[in-house]
């Protein structure tokens, strides 16, 4: 289905300001009184199921082709090898820095660039 400029241009207003609601809700509802204990553990740890989650989906596809999809499996072993170094320089980005944005972009920008060439 392709749209028209206005379509995209309605679609796209309609995306920033669902955005825009959904980042001021918790200001909103919080104003007046004190912050859950449970808003807390998700703040401390987000980044680690964030990067669990990205491993998983990663993983999950590649392994299960590279062990039952394919006709070749030798085939698939450059890709296998492009989401393992990228997981090696998320964990040591992640490890030197203790940033989490700066370890799941770097590995994300390290995993397309390598699956992009090979």
């Amino acid at each position: 289905m392709k749209f028209t400029a206005i379509e995209s241009l309605i679609a796209t207003l309609c995306i920033g300001v669902m955005m825009l609601l959904l980042r001021l809700l918790p200001f909103i509802i919080f104003r007046k009184r004190s912050v859950p204990a449970f808003f807390g553990f998700i703040e401390k740890f987000i980044p680690a199921i964030s990067i669990a989650v990205l491993f998983c989906a990663t993983f999950r596809e590649r392994t299960t082709d590279l062990l039952f999809l394919s006709a070749h499996p030798l085939s698939e072993l450059p890709s296998v090898l492009c989401a393992v170094g990228a997981a090696i320089v998320t964990v040591l980005l992640h490890l030197w820095k203790r940033n989490a944005m700066l370890s799941i972009f770097g590995g994300t920008i390290l995993y397309m660039i390598l699956n992009y060439f090979f």
